[in-house]
Protein backbone atom coordinates (compact mmCIF):
# COMPACT_ATOMS: atom_id res chain seq x y z
CA UNK A 1 0.00 0.00 0.00
CA UNK A 2 1.17 3.22 -1.00
CA UNK A 3 2.52 5.88 1.83
CA UNK A 4 0.28 9.30 1.68
CA UNK A 5 2.52 12.47 3.00
CA UNK A 6 1.07 15.70 4.09
CA UNK A 7 1.47 18.78 1.76
CA UNK A 8 3.41 20.54 4.30
CA UNK A 9 6.32 18.29 4.08
CA UNK A 10 6.51 18.34 0.03
CA UNK A 11 9.67 19.72 -1.58
CA UNK A 12 10.52 21.57 -4.69
CA UNK A 13 14.21 22.02 -5.75
CA UNK A 14 14.45 23.81 -8.94
CA UNK A 15 17.97 23.91 -9.96
CA UNK A 16 19.90 26.29 -11.52
CA UNK A 17 22.88 27.27 -13.55
CA UNK A 18 23.39 30.52 -11.69
CA UNK A 19 20.69 29.86 -8.76
CA UNK A 20 18.76 27.38 -7.28
CA UNK A 21 15.17 27.62 -6.24
CA UNK A 22 13.73 25.45 -3.42
CA UNK A 23 10.47 25.61 -0.99
CA UNK A 24 8.59 23.27 1.27
CA UNK A 25 5.29 22.92 1.99
CA UNK A 26 2.79 23.55 -1.39
CA UNK A 27 -0.34 23.60 0.73
CA UNK A 28 -0.29 27.11 -0.55
CA UNK A 29 1.25 27.46 -3.63
CA UNK A 30 0.58 31.27 -4.16
CA UNK A 31 4.52 31.62 -2.52
CA UNK A 32 7.04 32.61 -3.64
CA UNK A 33 10.15 30.39 -3.28
CA UNK A 34 11.26 30.15 0.22
CA UNK A 35 14.71 29.79 -0.63
CA UNK A 36 17.07 31.27 -3.29
CA UNK A 37 20.47 30.00 -3.23
CA UNK A 38 23.56 30.90 -6.10
CA UNK A 39 24.38 27.50 -7.34
CA UNK A 40 28.01 27.56 -6.27
CA UNK A 41 30.52 25.97 -4.28
CA UNK A 42 32.95 27.47 -2.32
CA UNK A 43 36.15 24.62 -1.14
CA UNK A 44 37.95 25.54 1.27
CA UNK A 45 41.40 25.47 1.87
CA UNK A 46 42.74 22.40 3.61
CA UNK A 47 44.55 24.10 6.71
CA UNK A 48 40.74 25.60 7.28
CA UNK A 49 38.90 22.59 6.12
CA UNK A 50 40.46 20.06 8.45
CA UNK A 51 37.43 19.56 10.22
CA UNK A 52 36.52 16.63 12.14
CA UNK A 53 34.26 13.92 10.26
CA UNK A 54 32.94 11.40 12.05
CA UNK A 55 31.29 7.99 9.70
CA UNK A 56 29.47 7.65 13.32
CA UNK A 57 26.46 10.53 13.56
CA UNK A 58 27.46 12.42 16.53
CA UNK A 59 27.29 16.06 17.90
CA UNK A 60 30.82 17.26 17.96
CA UNK A 61 32.01 18.79 21.26
CA UNK A 62 31.08 22.71 21.45
CA UNK A 63 34.47 24.85 21.27
CA UNK A 64 34.49 28.12 21.03
CA UNK A 65 30.51 28.44 20.44
CA UNK A 66 31.06 28.80 16.68
CA UNK A 67 28.78 26.72 15.04
CA UNK A 68 29.42 24.37 11.70
CA UNK A 69 27.66 21.20 10.05
CA UNK A 70 29.59 18.24 9.49
CA UNK A 71 27.99 15.67 7.24
CA UNK A 72 29.14 12.54 8.09
CA UNK A 73 30.41 9.75 5.27
CA UNK A 74 26.81 8.20 5.41
CA UNK A 75 25.57 11.79 4.13
CA UNK A 76 24.04 11.95 7.17
CA UNK A 77 24.35 15.58 8.47
CA UNK A 78 24.28 16.34 12.19
CA UNK A 79 24.39 18.90 14.07
CA UNK A 80 28.32 19.57 15.59
CA UNK A 81 30.30 22.83 16.90
CA UNK A 82 33.68 23.13 16.29
CA UNK A 83 36.22 26.18 15.70
CA UNK A 84 36.26 28.01 12.22
CA UNK A 85 36.53 31.36 13.33
CA UNK A 86 38.13 32.09 9.60
CA UNK A 87 34.96 30.79 7.95
CA UNK A 88 31.90 32.37 10.30
CA UNK A 89 28.47 31.24 11.74
CA UNK A 90 27.78 28.88 8.82
CA UNK A 91 27.66 25.95 7.41
CA UNK A 92 30.54 23.65 6.06
CA UNK A 93 29.71 20.07 4.15
CA UNK A 94 32.60 17.75 3.54
CA UNK A 95 32.28 15.21 0.77
CA UNK A 96 34.68 13.57 -1.95
CA UNK A 97 38.19 13.26 -1.74
CA UNK A 98 41.10 14.49 -3.63
CA UNK A 99 44.79 13.90 -2.14
CA UNK A 100 43.13 11.26 -0.36
CA UNK A 101 41.61 14.39 2.26
CA UNK A 102 38.22 15.14 2.23
CA UNK A 103 36.76 18.53 0.91
CA UNK A 104 35.15 21.37 2.93
CA UNK A 105 32.47 23.18 1.00
CA UNK A 106 30.56 26.08 2.18
CA UNK A 107 27.65 27.70 0.18
CA UNK A 108 25.24 30.79 -0.03
CA UNK A 109 25.61 33.33 2.18
CA UNK A 110 29.24 31.63 4.26
CA UNK A 111 30.74 31.71 0.90
CA UNK A 112 29.72 35.30 0.48
CA UNK A 113 31.27 36.51 3.49
CA UNK A 114 34.54 33.91 3.35
CA UNK A 115 37.72 35.89 3.95
CA UNK A 116 39.58 35.27 0.45
CA UNK A 117 42.94 33.57 1.91
CA UNK A 118 39.99 30.80 3.42
CA UNK A 119 38.77 30.09 0.01
CA UNK A 120 41.15 27.48 -2.47
CA UNK A 121 38.44 28.03 -5.56
CA UNK A 122 35.15 28.10 -6.23
CA UNK A 123 32.87 25.64 -8.01
CA UNK A 124 29.90 26.36 -10.56
CA UNK A 125 28.48 23.36 -9.41
CA UNK A 126 25.84 23.45 -12.79
CA UNK A 127 27.45 25.01 -16.32
CA UNK A 128 25.90 25.18 -20.10
CA UNK A 129 22.57 22.97 -18.38
CA UNK A 130 24.89 20.52 -17.03
CA UNK A 131 26.53 19.16 -13.41
CA UNK A 132 29.86 19.51 -13.58
CA UNK A 133 30.71 18.29 -10.01
CA UNK A 134 29.01 15.72 -8.52
CA UNK A 135 29.93 16.07 -5.32
CA UNK A 136 29.40 19.41 -4.81
CA UNK A 137 25.80 18.82 -6.07
CA UNK A 138 25.62 16.36 -3.27
CA UNK A 139 26.61 18.41 -0.65
CA UNK A 140 25.07 21.15 -2.07
CA UNK A 141 21.89 19.59 -2.06
CA UNK A 142 22.41 18.59 1.39
CA UNK A 143 22.63 22.10 2.52
CA UNK A 144 19.73 23.19 0.63
CA UNK A 145 17.58 20.33 2.30
CA UNK A 146 18.83 21.03 6.12
CA UNK A 147 20.05 24.79 6.49
CA UNK A 148 17.71 25.93 3.66
CA UNK A 149 14.25 24.19 4.48
CA UNK A 150 15.74 22.78 7.54
CA UNK A 151 14.10 18.83 6.82
CA UNK A 152 16.66 16.77 9.18
CA UNK A 153 18.10 13.91 7.14
CA UNK A 154 17.85 11.81 9.81
CA UNK A 155 14.27 11.45 9.95
CA UNK A 156 13.23 12.83 6.49
CA UNK A 157 9.41 12.96 5.52
CA UNK A 158 9.61 14.98 2.93
CA UNK A 159 8.87 13.75 -0.86
CA UNK A 160 10.74 15.92 -3.11
CA UNK A 161 10.51 17.42 -7.14
CA UNK A 162 13.42 18.22 -9.03
CA UNK A 163 12.92 20.34 -11.55
CA UNK A 164 15.61 19.94 -13.99
CA UNK A 165 17.06 21.00 -17.04
CA UNK A 166 15.39 19.44 -20.22
CA UNK A 167 19.02 18.09 -21.87
CA UNK A 168 20.66 16.13 -18.79
CA UNK A 169 21.95 12.99 -20.04
CA UNK A 170 20.25 9.19 -18.81
CA UNK A 171 23.62 9.18 -15.64
CA UNK A 172 22.94 12.26 -14.97
CA UNK A 173 19.47 11.61 -13.96
CA UNK A 174 20.78 8.07 -12.20
CA UNK A 175 23.38 10.33 -10.12
CA UNK A 176 20.55 12.82 -9.14
CA UNK A 177 18.19 9.72 -8.15
CA UNK A 178 20.87 8.24 -6.07
CA UNK A 179 21.82 11.07 -4.11
CA UNK A 180 18.21 11.93 -3.73
CA UNK A 181 17.96 8.52 -1.57
CA UNK A 182 21.25 7.68 -0.34
CA UNK A 183 22.55 11.53 0.67
CA UNK A 184 19.06 12.90 1.42
CA UNK A 185 17.09 10.28 2.62
CA UNK A 186 14.08 11.12 0.86
CA UNK A 187 10.85 8.83 0.73
CA UNK A 188 10.04 9.19 -2.95
CA UNK A 189 10.88 11.61 -5.64
CA UNK A 190 10.41 12.82 -8.57
CA UNK A 191 12.07 14.55 -11.93
CA UNK A 192 10.76 16.95 -14.45
CA UNK A 193 12.14 18.72 -17.07
CA UNK A 194 11.73 22.72 -16.45
CA UNK A 195 10.22 23.47 -19.87
CA UNK A 196 7.11 20.99 -19.00
CA UNK A 197 6.67 22.58 -15.64
CA UNK A 198 6.44 26.51 -17.31
CA UNK A 199 3.96 25.26 -19.56
CA UNK A 200 1.85 23.89 -16.51
CA UNK A 201 2.61 26.98 -14.66
CA UNK A 202 1.29 28.65 -17.31
CA UNK A 203 -2.03 26.71 -17.74
CA UNK A 204 -1.22 25.07 -21.18
CA UNK A 205 -0.40 22.14 -22.69
CA UNK A 206 1.00 22.62 -26.32
CA UNK A 207 3.65 25.88 -26.93
CA UNK A 208 7.28 26.87 -27.20
CA UNK A 209 8.93 27.64 -24.41
CA UNK A 210 11.75 30.17 -24.34
CA UNK A 211 14.22 29.75 -21.08
CA UNK A 212 16.70 32.86 -21.06
CA UNK A 213 18.92 31.04 -18.12
CA UNK A 214 23.01 31.98 -17.15
CA UNK A 215 24.87 30.56 -19.50
CA UNK A 216 22.25 28.99 -22.04
CA UNK A 217 19.32 30.40 -23.52
CA UNK A 218 17.33 27.14 -24.43
CA UNK A 219 14.24 26.73 -26.98
CA UNK A 220 12.10 23.76 -26.05
CA UNK A 221 8.86 22.66 -28.30
CA UNK A 222 6.28 20.77 -26.40
CA UNK A 223 2.98 19.24 -27.78
CA UNK A 224 0.19 17.86 -25.77
CA UNK A 225 2.57 18.05 -22.51
CA UNK A 226 4.60 15.66 -24.47
CA UNK A 227 8.53 16.98 -25.02
CA UNK A 228 9.50 17.01 -28.33
CA UNK A 229 13.26 15.57 -27.87
CA UNK A 230 14.71 16.14 -31.46
CA UNK A 231 13.31 19.76 -31.12
CA UNK A 232 15.43 21.24 -28.61
CA UNK A 233 17.91 23.91 -29.33
CA UNK A 234 20.06 25.94 -27.10
CA UNK A 235 22.25 28.89 -27.77
CA UNK A 236 25.38 30.48 -25.50
CA UNK A 237 23.56 33.67 -25.80
CA UNK A 238 22.50 34.47 -22.12
CA UNK A 239 22.83 36.20 -19.30
CA UNK A 240 26.79 35.83 -18.69
CA UNK A 241 27.06 36.54 -22.27
CA UNK A 242 25.02 40.05 -21.23
CA UNK A 243 27.20 40.87 -18.76
CA UNK A 244 30.93 40.31 -20.81
CA UNK A 245 28.94 42.59 -23.40
CA UNK A 246 27.84 45.13 -20.95
CA UNK A 247 31.38 44.91 -19.36
CA UNK A 248 33.00 45.29 -22.49
CA UNK A 249 31.19 48.22 -23.11
CA UNK A 250 31.69 50.14 -20.37
CA UNK A 251 35.18 49.92 -20.93
CA UNK A 252 34.54 51.62 -24.39
CA UNK A 253 33.14 55.16 -22.44
CA UNK A 254 36.38 56.83 -21.97
CA UNK A 255 34.55 59.26 -19.01
CA UNK A 256 33.44 56.14 -16.69
CA UNK A 257 36.83 54.63 -17.12
CA UNK A 258 37.94 58.03 -15.69
CA UNK A 259 36.03 58.08 -12.88
CA UNK A 260 37.54 54.44 -11.74
CA UNK A 261 41.06 55.79 -12.63
CA UNK A 262 43.63 53.10 -13.50
CA UNK A 263 41.76 50.38 -11.97
CA UNK A 264 38.78 50.48 -15.20
CA UNK A 265 35.69 49.46 -14.67
CA UNK A 266 35.67 45.93 -12.66
CA UNK A 267 33.54 43.33 -13.34
CA UNK A 268 31.46 43.75 -10.48
CA UNK A 269 29.86 47.29 -11.50
CA UNK A 270 28.67 45.26 -15.01
CA UNK A 271 27.25 42.78 -12.85
CA UNK A 272 25.37 45.01 -10.62
CA UNK A 273 23.88 47.28 -13.29
CA UNK A 274 22.89 44.44 -15.05
CA UNK A 275 20.97 43.37 -12.16
CA UNK A 276 20.03 47.08 -11.11
CA UNK A 277 17.10 46.68 -13.80
CA UNK A 278 18.41 49.56 -16.16
CA UNK A 279 19.40 47.65 -18.66
CA UNK A 280 16.07 47.81 -21.20
CA UNK A 281 15.80 47.10 -25.02
CA UNK A 282 14.68 49.85 -26.73
CA UNK A 283 12.44 49.30 -29.75
CA UNK A 284 13.31 50.19 -33.30
CA UNK A 285 11.83 51.60 -36.10
CA UNK A 286 12.91 50.13 -39.27
CA UNK A 287 14.31 54.62 -39.92
CA UNK A 288 15.97 54.11 -36.49
CA UNK A 289 19.53 53.71 -36.73
CA UNK A 290 21.58 51.79 -33.99
CA UNK A 291 24.49 54.17 -33.51
CA UNK A 292 22.33 57.39 -33.16
CA UNK A 293 22.60 57.72 -29.42
CA UNK A 294 26.41 57.17 -29.65
CA UNK A 295 26.38 61.29 -28.99
CA UNK A 296 24.31 61.56 -26.56
CA UNK A 297 24.94 64.00 -23.73
CA UNK A 298 25.24 63.40 -20.18
CA UNK A 299 21.89 65.13 -19.29
CA UNK A 300 19.13 61.91 -18.68
CA UNK A 301 21.78 59.18 -18.59
CA UNK A 302 20.86 56.35 -15.77
CA UNK A 303 23.09 56.50 -12.59
CA UNK A 304 23.80 53.43 -10.38
CA UNK A 305 24.93 53.71 -6.73
CA UNK A 306 28.46 51.48 -6.75
CA UNK A 307 30.07 51.24 -3.64
CA UNK A 308 28.95 54.30 -2.07
CA UNK A 309 29.30 56.57 -5.60
CA UNK A 310 27.46 57.66 -8.60
CA UNK A 311 28.30 56.54 -11.83
CA UNK A 312 26.32 57.73 -14.99
CA UNK A 313 26.50 55.49 -17.77
CA UNK A 314 25.08 55.54 -21.45
CA UNK A 315 21.89 54.13 -22.21
CA UNK A 316 22.86 53.08 -25.41
CA UNK A 317 25.52 50.50 -23.74
CA UNK A 318 22.84 49.22 -21.75
CA UNK A 319 20.03 48.98 -24.84
CA UNK A 320 23.15 47.31 -26.51
CA UNK A 321 24.07 44.58 -24.01
CA UNK A 322 20.64 43.54 -23.54
CA UNK A 323 19.96 43.45 -27.30
CA UNK A 324 22.30 40.30 -28.59
CA UNK A 325 19.62 38.07 -26.24
CA UNK A 326 17.55 38.76 -28.88
CA UNK A 327 20.22 39.46 -32.03
CA UNK A 328 23.45 38.46 -31.18
CA UNK A 329 26.48 40.66 -32.66
CA UNK A 330 29.45 38.30 -32.73
CA UNK A 331 28.40 36.90 -35.54
CA UNK A 332 29.35 33.18 -34.50
CA UNK A 333 25.71 32.40 -33.00
CA UNK A 334 21.93 33.08 -34.30
CA UNK A 335 19.24 35.01 -33.68
CA UNK A 336 16.68 33.73 -31.03
CA UNK A 337 14.15 34.27 -33.90
CA UNK A 338 15.96 32.32 -36.14
CA UNK A 339 16.81 29.49 -32.95
CA UNK A 340 12.77 29.16 -32.23
CA UNK A 341 12.17 29.00 -35.96
CA UNK A 342 14.40 26.20 -36.46
CA UNK A 343 12.76 24.35 -33.72
CA UNK A 344 9.03 24.82 -34.81
CA UNK A 345 9.78 23.10 -38.19
CA UNK A 346 11.39 20.38 -36.45
CA UNK A 347 7.69 20.06 -35.83
CA UNK A 348 4.94 18.03 -37.71
CA UNK A 349 3.41 20.93 -40.55
CA UNK A 350 -0.64 21.00 -38.59
CA UNK A 351 1.47 21.81 -35.39
CA UNK A 352 3.46 24.98 -36.03
CA UNK A 353 0.85 27.41 -36.28
CA UNK A 354 -0.48 26.19 -32.43
CA UNK A 355 3.10 26.78 -31.52
CA UNK A 356 3.56 29.94 -32.76
CA UNK A 357 0.32 31.37 -30.79
CA UNK A 358 1.82 29.46 -27.41
CA UNK A 359 5.32 31.04 -26.84
CA UNK A 360 5.92 31.02 -23.14
CA UNK A 361 9.02 33.31 -22.06
CA UNK A 362 11.10 32.34 -18.91
CA UNK A 363 14.45 32.36 -17.01
CA UNK A 364 16.06 34.96 -14.98
CA UNK A 365 17.29 36.42 -17.68
CA UNK A 366 14.04 37.13 -19.54
CA UNK A 367 13.54 39.92 -17.16
CA UNK A 368 14.94 42.76 -18.89
CA UNK A 369 12.61 45.66 -20.27
CA UNK A 370 11.74 45.03 -23.38
CA UNK A 371 12.66 41.68 -24.31
CA UNK A 372 9.46 40.55 -25.17
CA UNK A 373 8.11 43.61 -27.00
CA UNK A 374 11.00 43.12 -29.08
CA UNK A 375 11.26 39.21 -29.95
CA UNK A 376 7.27 39.62 -30.88
CA UNK A 377 8.27 42.40 -33.40
CA UNK A 378 11.49 39.82 -34.65
CA UNK A 379 8.88 36.90 -34.98
CA UNK A 380 6.59 39.25 -36.74
CA UNK A 381 8.60 40.54 -39.18
CA UNK A 382 9.99 36.73 -39.61
CA UNK A 383 7.22 34.42 -38.87
CA UNK A 384 3.85 36.01 -40.40
CA UNK A 385 3.63 35.44 -44.12
CA UNK A 386 3.43 39.18 -45.86
CA UNK A 387 0.24 39.09 -47.57
CA UNK A 388 -3.30 37.77 -46.29
CA UNK A 389 -3.41 34.95 -47.73
CA UNK A 390 -2.57 32.27 -45.48
CA UNK A 391 -1.86 28.25 -45.50
CA UNK A 392 -3.02 25.91 -42.97
CA UNK A 393 -0.30 25.46 -41.50
CA UNK A 394 0.47 28.93 -40.99
CA UNK A 395 0.18 31.37 -37.95
CA UNK A 396 -1.75 34.12 -38.32
CA UNK A 397 -0.50 36.02 -35.50
CA UNK A 398 2.28 35.65 -32.60
CA UNK A 399 0.50 34.96 -28.85
CA UNK A 400 2.83 34.74 -25.52
CA UNK A 401 1.72 33.15 -22.30
CA UNK A 402 1.68 34.65 -18.87
CA UNK A 403 0.88 33.37 -15.46
CA UNK A 404 -3.10 33.11 -14.65
CA UNK A 405 -4.26 36.30 -13.08
CA UNK A 406 -5.64 33.59 -9.83
CA UNK A 407 -2.21 33.05 -8.73
CA UNK A 408 -2.44 36.32 -7.47
CA UNK A 409 1.01 35.79 -4.86
CA UNK A 410 3.40 35.84 -9.06
CA UNK A 411 1.58 38.26 -10.25
CA UNK A 412 3.99 39.96 -12.47
CA UNK A 413 6.62 37.12 -12.11
CA UNK A 414 6.32 35.24 -15.97
CA UNK A 415 9.80 34.55 -15.29
CA UNK A 416 9.14 32.03 -12.57
CA UNK A 417 6.19 29.96 -14.17
CA UNK A 418 9.07 27.20 -14.02
CA UNK A 419 8.71 27.16 -10.19
CA UNK A 420 4.95 27.35 -10.15
CA UNK A 421 4.80 24.34 -12.28
CA UNK A 422 6.76 23.03 -10.26
CA UNK A 423 4.58 23.46 -7.14
CA UNK A 424 1.65 22.42 -8.91
CA UNK A 425 2.89 18.94 -10.00
CA UNK A 426 4.07 18.58 -6.59
CA UNK A 427 1.14 18.43 -4.97
CA UNK A 428 -0.56 16.62 -7.73
CA UNK A 429 2.23 13.50 -8.60
CA UNK A 430 4.20 13.16 -5.25
CA UNK A 431 1.26 11.33 -3.54
CA UNK A 432 0.58 9.45 -6.47
CA UNK A 433 2.61 6.25 -7.32
CA UNK A 434 1.95 6.12 -10.52
CA UNK A 435 4.37 8.95 -11.01
CA UNK A 436 6.53 9.36 -7.55
CA UNK A 437 9.84 6.95 -7.35
CA UNK A 438 9.24 5.27 -3.69
CA UNK A 439 12.40 4.20 -1.80
CA UNK A 440 11.21 0.93 -2.05
CA UNK A 441 11.13 1.08 -5.79
CA UNK A 442 14.75 2.52 -5.83
CA UNK A 443 15.63 -0.37 -3.35
CA UNK A 444 14.97 -3.07 -5.86
CA UNK A 445 15.52 -1.77 -8.88
CA UNK A 446 18.41 1.04 -8.28
CA UNK A 447 18.85 4.42 -10.03
CA UNK A 448 17.81 3.19 -13.61
CA UNK A 449 14.28 2.97 -11.79
CA UNK A 450 14.16 6.74 -12.55
CA UNK A 451 13.75 6.20 -16.35
CA UNK A 452 10.56 4.05 -15.63
CA UNK A 453 8.63 7.19 -13.85
CA UNK A 454 7.51 10.34 -15.19
CA UNK A 455 4.37 12.88 -14.88
CA UNK A 456 3.13 13.62 -18.26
Amino acid sequence: MAISHREENFVVIELGSYATKATIDTTDINRLPTAVIRTRAGILKQDVGALPVSSDPEIVEKQNGTHINVVSDEGEAPDANVKAEEVGEEDIDTNGEQDGSELSYIFGGALEAAEEDTVSHTVDIISGGFVRDWDAMSAFLRHVITKELGVRISSNISPILFSVPPLWPKTDLESLTQIAFEDLNAPSILIVEQPLLAMYGNNAATGLVVDFGHTTTTVTAILDSSIQWSCIAQSEIAGAAVTERLHQLLKEDAALCAEFGNDGVPMEFAVALKESGLCKIQLLSADDDDDSDDGKDSEGQPELLFQGKKYKVKADALDKAARILITPDDGKNVGIASLMKQVVLGCETEKRAGLWESIHVVGGSSRFGGLKDCLQLELERSVLPSSNIYANSQSREIKFGSLPDYFAGWRGRDYLAGFLGACIVAKIALNDSKHNISRSEYNDSGPSVVHTKSFF
